[in-house]
């Protein structure tokens, strides 16, 4: 009886550990960054159109995103609105994982959070108006 308890348990052990390892609630698809792309609060829109990354709106200092980061880079005055052409985008995943790279030197990375929501490496959320397809 005790063997059985004892093989019971540890039965239940190895099934929440396996349940526990890293399990992607939402997963990263490239084609979510087309057409609509994401915005987030500080007005700022990045968005995929073919072989070309925009990114564009009012760059900020008060509360950095990671766009704010890359603009600063290219001295961008605080409160100057822009529209940043970067050619050659590529967006990988993995799990709820984006990694957007383009010419320029350009790299982000966001997290999926939602069906229609991603984080910048901020901790800056954006927001889709496209549905995810199913």
């Amino acid at each position: 009886m005790k063997k059985r308890i004892g093989s019971l348990f540890l039965s239940v052990i190895f099934l929440l550990v396996a349940c526990s390892e890293d399990v992607t609630q939402y997963e990263a698809k490239a084609s979510d960054f087309e057409d609509a792309g994401f915005e987030n609060t500080n007005n700022q829109r990045i968005v995929a159109i073919g072989k070309d990354l925009f990114i564009f709106g009012n760059f900020n200092t008060k509360s950095k995103t990671s766009i704010d980061k890359i603009l600063e880079s290219e001295n961008f005055v605080s409160d100057q609105s822009y529209q940043k052409k970067y050619k050659n985008v590529k967006i990988t995943t993995k799990k709820d994982k984006y990694y957007i790279t383009a010419d320029g030197g350009i790299s982000l990375e966001f997290k999926k959070i939602g069906d229609r929501i991603i984080v910048d490496e901020e901790g800056v959320e954006y927001f889709t108006e496209k549905y995810p397809e199913k």
